[in-house]
């Protein structure tokens, strides 16, 4: 993941073309108005914190550790493409892989899913606003040790998604944000609601002007 951190603060950070110097109206512009690629290459890096409790451990000295459902590190890829209104909507398909892990001394408990989002997003400003459909493919548990007994499938999980983002670094259509989710989860045990907030940092790389 540190390497994916330093690719995106690269491409962030790339130098401006010399026929276009940083005070022209045309780079001025780029820096206070980003749009929609065309055909853009999407990184994003996100952390997601539920609030559905999933499994919860208590250590010996009555400290509490907690997996919320829908917890985890998330890394995806994707594609921008059908930018709209002059560039100010676009949409976004992207796939990632999720993960969150519960240890203690004697089991671990292993949350994994496989996000595939389709998003359409909004450029106004210096904000990138998005709304659009998920689904977790191949949601699980896996438990080991004295958490052997929390191991779950759950079915595929349709949600919904929200996006807040202050794009940071126009060029590479960089934003720093937060997102908003909500899923449901279907096992053999029933059906549970999963909201969940996170923070996310996401690149858009336009491969059109490459």
């Amino acid at each position: 993941m540190p390497a994916l951190v330093l690719i995106l603060l690269a491409a962030a950070a790339a130098p401006v073309d010399p026929a276009d110097p940083a005070g022209s109206p045309t780079a001025q512009a780029m820096i206070t108005d980003a749009r929609a690629s065309a055909r853009g290459l999407v990184i994003e890096l996100r952390s997601d914190f539920g609030f559905e409790r999933l499994v919860e451990i208590e250590y010996a000295g009555g400290r509490r550790n907690t997996m919320h459902l829908n917890d985890g590190l998330v890394v995806a890829l994707g594609w921008s493409f059908l930018p709209l209104a002059e560039g100010r909507l676009g949409t976004r398909a992207a796939v990632g892989f999720k993960v969150d892990l519960l240890r203690a001394t004697n089991g671990s408990a292993t949350f994994v899913a496989v996000p595939v989002d389709l998003m359409e997003a909004l450029y106004a400003g210096p904000l990138r606003l998005g709304a659009g459909v998920s689904v977790l493919l191949a949601p699980r548990v896996a438990g080991s040790g004295f958490l052997d007994q929390e191991a779950t499938t759950f079915r595929p999980a349709p949600g919904v998604l929200l996006d807040a983002e202050w794009i940071v670094a126009p060029r590479a259509r960089t934003g720093i944000g937060l997102r908003a989710s909500w899923y449901r989860f279907e096992s053999s045990a029933g059906v549970r609601d999963a909201p969940s907030v996170g923070v996310l940092l996401r690149s858009d790389l336009d491969l059109a002007r490459r």
